[in-house]
């Protein structure tokens, strides 16, 4: 495993680089959570249609995919540091122009670019924990990174909610680039040697498709992610047309999403060292299919508002905590039996499972209808559940 700090240095670089990648999870997540409270205001104002809205979560989603294995590929030829700090300033400085925007067309090119940042500072992030851990410590310290996203999951759409009811929607921008600030200028604090030069990479993504350990662990965290992805998309619109509720409101159950993934991050990092990532894997995959099941029964069953709202609260949250479930331990078994080019293995694993999550999303406005849009979820949790069932070549 390749070290990044000298071994005379202990706990405090391990202790910055892992305060650094949490920076990362949070506000890259947080372009996301921020804004959906933001989207039926914002829309109004740029005279941005309801599809576009969606879609501009959709092109967050597939533009912070596409660039990982480039980001990667930078943070092993130059270093982790400037790599990060490149994707950091890229994010902040899109953070600040989309307080600015005033038509659709910018909306969208400033998501790409913010997006680009945001796939950067999170996939270099998680190459420093990779760098430092491997086995159960791993998806241990991926756990907490899950954590972290418990900040910008619930926290962030508490505040989006909040600044958009009271200042209003440019403000969660400013909000984002502020807090986006503060990894990157921790990042310039420390000093980590280059990564050793390893072997060309040429080849690396054929071996990696090739590993079905690797494959299948990355596509159930990619299928995992996408039915998040898609239930935030369609969320803002759920309770705001369907619920009629305020955006603060929709802001405040945050919390409870938050709430939903600590405990599974924290069921994770106290179970996995006892039951093995690819059990915890399967456990997630279930939990996620019936959360969807309960989203699902309530436009099936055409529920009154009464009845629909916490059914449809309460399969979110049962789908969160799978989520939290699943992904750090999908992460974590996808590269902790590679020997060499664990780093990199990171970025690819990263591409498949954002990915997979930007193509669901881009179906997702053309899912107008709740029935269709719920069914599709609940196939793709159901596909899930049959990957992670499959039968692994290697012992965890």
């Amino acid at each position: 495993m390749r070290q990044l700090t000298d071994p005379k240095s202990t706990t405090a670089p391990r202790r910055d680089v892992v305060a650094i990648a949490c920076g990362a999870v949070i506000v890259a997540q947080m372009a996301t959570t921020i804004y959906l409270p933001s989207m039926p205001a914002l829309g109004a104002d740029i005279a941005a249609s309801e599809s576009t809205l969606q879609l501009s979560v959709a092109v967050f989603v597939v533009f912070a995919a596409l660039p990982v294995v480039a980001w990667g590929r930078v943070a092993e030829r130059f270093g982790r540091v400037p790599a990060f700090v490149a994707a950091g300033l890229c994010f902040v400085l899109a953070s600040a122009g989309l307080a600015l925007i005033q038509n659709a067309p910018e909306l969208l090119s400033l998501r790409v670019i913010q997006a680009i940042g945001a796939g950067g500072i999170a996939v270099i992030g998680r190459m420093m924990i990779k760098d430092l851990f491997t086995g159960a410590e791993l998806a241990r310290q991926l756990a907490l990174l899950s954590m972290a996203f418990v900040v910008a999951l619930g926290g962030g759409q508490v505040i989006g909610g909040i600044v958009t009811s009271t200042l209003g929607w440019r403000y969660g921008f400013v909000v984002l680039a502020v807090l986006a600030a503060v990894p990157v200028a921790l990042a310039l604090r420390i000093r980590l040697p280059r990564p050793e030069r390893t072997a060309r990479s040429a080849g690396t993504a054929r071996r990696l498709l090739g590993d079905r350990v690797f494959l299948a662990a990355a596509v159930a965290g990619g299928i995992g992610f996408a039915v998040i992805v898609m239930i935030q998309q369609k969320s803002a619109f759920i309770f705001a047309d369907g619920f009629r509720l305020a955006p603060w409101v929709f802001g405040l159950f945050g919390v409870l999403y938050g709430a939903a993934y600590l405990a599974g991050a924290t069921y994770v990092r106290r179970a996995v060292s006892r039951l093995g990532a690819r059990a915890m894997m399967r456990q997630g995959a279930w939990i996620m299919l019936a959360g969807c099941l309960l989203i699902t029964a309530v436009w099936v069953f055409d529920l009154p508002r009464a009845f629909a709202l916490p059914i449809f609260l309460i399969g979110y949250v049962t789908t969160t905590f799978g989520q939290a479930t699943l992904f750090p331990n999908s992460a974590a078994h996808a590269v902790s039996h590679l020997v060499a080019g664990g780093a990199m293995a990171v970025s690819w694993c990263a591409l498949i499972q954002q990915g997979l999550a930007g193509i669901a999303s881009l179906a997702g406005p053309a899912l107008t209808g709740l029935l269709a849009w719920s069914l599709a979820i609940t196939v793709l949790a159901a596909v899930n559940v049959v990957v992670v069932a499959a039968p692994s070549p290697t012992r965890e």
